[in-house]
């Protein structure tokens, strides 16, 4: 079997809280469907195996991740683990790491999506998201298979937008990515030191940005720091990224936690 995995990107990223150990968040997620993706197969093996530049353990990969929470699911419910442990996955990585665009948490969604139907085990959508949620907060996203959606809680609150707007799926993205890795822990840290410090609040919930299409709201809304609570502290984390959005000008918007950034593109 063999999957094309496009990056994610956050047309708008509001952080309205924490609950439960967590930042709660309202987001839009897209698909930018271009020339950049990663490439998936999986093919039957002697025994489970993994191969990627993924520049990680293997415990911390969350596509071994996802592959031990769903053998944990189906030995809950039952069903046999054994055909998981006869996979071979292999990742051509081109999704850039520390970059904003989901890079990890494709490979994660998309490998329990494609490995339900390659091994026919006949879970239902609502039980792949449950599966996805326990292992990151954006991988339910792909693994839902959606191009396009409103996103709230963690990410794990997934709303598609695919049929709202007959423009939403079609859009094309350009993407820049500096050379600069964006540690996601260490943005958010960086948020959360702002909040102790009074140096911001939190944003108040934008419900009325949820009904917008995504080319609407980008139409809209020019100010990076606007679009996405994490621009200012992902600054304050990696000053380099200051004269990257400088020089690339207002029309780009950051995407998550950075380090890319993101415009439609031109005709």
């Amino acid at each position: 079997m063999h999957i094309l995995i496009y990056p994610k990107l956050n047309i708008f990223l509001k952080i309205i809280g924490f609950q439960a150990g967590f930042h709660q968040l309202q987001s839009r997620f897209v698909l930018a469907q271009g020339g950049l993706y990663d490439e998936m197969y999986i093919s039957t093996s002697n025994a489970f195996a993994l191969k990627g530049d993924f520049g990680c353990a293997l415990e911390d990969n969350l596509i071994y991740k996802a592959k031990c929470a769903l053998e944990h699911y189906l030995h809950k419910h039952n069903k046999p683990t054994k055909a998981l442990d006869s996979i071979k996955v292999e990742v051509l990585k081109r999704i850039p790491k520390g970059a904003g665009l989901g890079g990890g948490s494709g490979n994660a969604g998309a490998f329990l999506k494609a490995i339900n139907t390659f091994l026919s085990l006949g879970l239902t959508q609502n039980a792949l998201l449950d599966i996805a949620k326990g292992v990151g907060a954006d991988v339910a996203f792909f693994a839902s298979g959606v191009q396009s959606a409103n996103v709230r809680g963690r990410g794990e609150i997934i709303e598609s937008t695919n049929t709202e707007s007959a423009n939403e799926t079609s859009l094309d993205y350009e993407i820049y990515t500096p050379s600069v890795f964006c540690d996601t822990k260490k943005v958010y840290q960086y948020y959360a030191d702002s909040i102790k410090a009074n140096k911001r609040a939190y944003s108040e919930p934008v419900k009325d940005w949820f009904k917008l299409s995504s080319k609407a709201l980008l139409e809209q809304h020019k100010d990076r720091a606007e679009m996405n609570d994490l621009f200012l502290s992902a600054l304050k984390a990696y000053p380099a990224l200051l004269d990257v959005a400088r020089n690339l000008g207002q029309e780009w918007y950051f995407s998550g936690s950075g380090s890319s950034f993101f415009r439609l593109k031109k005709a």
